[in-house]
């Protein structure tokens, strides 16, 4: 139930006021003053430095652990991140692993969407339950995230303020600033954020898994800098990706990447291409097998055959790798080979893939065969 505790009427205040004074001052300032070029300019810089420290830091580094930070990245995080207005990283991380490890779950899980859309867009927070924080020990022992738990408040009103104010002074433009870079990119960031809580519970796709409700879904993925993958998340929630193939619109996963090259994150982690497709390959099995008549054995046994093909297969080149990952290790730990033996494995090791990714190709050529099998048999 509702409960109107001081901490409940100040979020309820905050999300609600700032969402009304945006409702009516942007249409205002746009019908008056119209639209600058520096006010879009500090709008989309802000958005994308907060929302980005959000989905890197609070998100994937604080808590999932999905790789490691140098002190400057941490700090950066956390002071950006203050000023998304969506409390400490303390408390942010605490409620987001109780989401996964109770997801959907209507009395452990902080925002389930079996309560209904707009619940866990936003009504959650301004709620504002008492929830514990047993899971977050690990980021207790941070000096960094104490103290940010401590002032996040204050972080977070200046990074977002000094900005706009400087720019706003300097143009001479303060109310425009004020009005565009604050004001509305508060609002941007707070329901943008909210959207994987919702929207990602509620719409799209689940390729990897359909234990719990979340979604991929492409056109999230633009407002929240790579979030809207949630099904794969939701499946490998250490992944430092949203979405793992190349083309999959995560700016997140390309910043860690590049953070990592220069040397201020390391330990990326993130699953074996094989069993991203083990786990698709058995959703469509699941769901094919769905829609077979109770007496179409042979497409069903044609698909079993198909599957256990595709699934040897990519066994197989998991098993190559991981001994070749694991020789290349040995080579670095103990230097005993020299570089004439170390030119033959490879060469051996190049003739192996080129053959595994043969049989790959093959396996998924008779997948794809039993899968066109099994549509037309439940269309007859």
């Amino acid at each position: 139930m509702f409960k109107l505790t001081p901490r409940a009427w100040l979020n309820t205040l905050f999300l609600g006021g700032t969402l009304v004074l945006a409702l009516v001052l942007v249409p205002w300032k746009l019908a008056t003053q119209g639209l600058r070029l520096s006010e879009v300019v500090v709008f989309l810089v802000m958005y994308s430095l907060i929302g980005l420290s959000i989905t890197v830091g609070y998100h994937r580094l604080f808590s999932h652990r999905a790789f490691q930070a140098s002190w400057p990245m941490r700090l950066l995080a956390l002071l950006l991140g203050a000023a998304a207005f969506e409390n400490s990283a303390l408390a942010w991380c605490s409620d987001h692993r109780h989401h996964h490890r109770f997801v959907d779950d209507v009395e452990r899980d902080p925002y389930p969407v079996r309560r209904g859309f707009w619940y866990a867009h936003w009504i959650w927070v301004m709620e504002a339950k008492d929830r514990p924080r047993d899971s977050v020990g690990d980021l207790e022992q941070d000096p960094l995230i104490r103290w940010q738990h401590r002032y996040h408040f204050w972080i977070g009103a200046a990074v977002s303020a000094l900005p706009v104010l400087a720019v706003g002074l300097m143009t001479h433009n303060l109310i425009g600033q004020l009005i565009i870079g604050l004001l509305l990119r508060i609002v941007a960031t707070h329901h943008s954020t909210f959207l994987i809580n919702s929207a990602a519970h509620w719409f799209g796709t689940q390729p990897y898994t359909d234990t719990n409700s979340a979604r991929d879904n492409a056109l999230l993925a633009p407002f929240t800098f790579g979030e809207g993958y949630h099904n794969y998340h939701h499946m490998w929630q250490w992944d430092y990706r949203n979405g793992p193939r190349w083309y999959q619109w995560d700016p997140a996963k390309w910043l860690i990447a590049a953070a990592a090259w220069v040397g201020l994150a390391r330990g990326l982690r993130r699953v074996p291409d094989t069993e991203i497709q083990r786990a698709r390959v058995d959703m469509e099995a699941r769901r094919l097998v769905a829609v077979l008549a109770a007496d179409a054995l042979q497409a069903k046994s044609i698909l079993e055959a198909a599957r256990v093909r595709v699934d040897g297969a990519l066994s197989a080149f998991q098993t190559r790798l991981e001994a070749w990952q694991a020789k290349k290790a040995e080579w670095k730990a103990k230097g005993h080979a020299n570089a004439e033996s170390r030119s033959v494995l490879r060469g051996e090791w190049k003739e192996q893939r080129a053959q595994l990714r043969r049989d790959l190709q093959a396996a998924w050529a008779d997948w794809n065969r039993a899968r066109q099998l099994v549509k037309r048999q439940a269309m007859a």
